[in-house]
């Protein structure tokens, strides 16, 4: 981020609806945070942020994604992710935020440079506080 005083934008993508609402009440707590969407599935992610192209401000600061989703799961999404104009996804951090205790995942985690921190679900305020620690200043 370029501004101390910048307010964060905040994209949640996970199919549980109730997750979602979770995670976005705690985010708006945070005085960092400016706005969060909410969506349940990664295509309608990918759909989301290519549509930032035309207005780039809207585009999120950080992105947190579920692993274990239907149609397109975290993994499939940061693949399609990653080959979106590199203009518009440069400078989103990505949180994976999972349930999953999968070893995979880990290592697919750990395999990806590009990913700011995997986070066991359920968010909390510390954990989200933790991981705004973590973003490039």
């Amino acid at each position: 981020m370029s501004s101390v005083d910048k307010q964060l934008r905040i994209l949640f993508i996970d199919d549980d609806k109730a997750t979602n609402f979770l995670n976005k009440h705690i985010a708006k707590k945070n005085a960092k945070v400016g706005s969060t969407v909410l969506l349940d599935s990664a295509f309608e992610a990918i759909n989301y942020l290519e549509k930032q192209v035309i207005n780039p401000l809207d585009k999120p600061d950080i992105i947190f994604l579920d692993i274990n989703m239907p149609a397109m799961n975290g993994w499939e999404f940061l693949d399609v992710f990653y080959n979106i104009e590199s203009g518009l996804i440069r400078d989103i951090e990505i949180v994976i935020l999972s349930s999953s205790d999968d070893p995979n995942d880990l290592n697919k985690f750990e395999t990806h440079d590009t990913l700011l921190d995997f986070v066991k679900k359920p968010l909390d305020s510390k954990l989200f506080n933790d991981v705004l620690l973590k973003l490039k200043s």
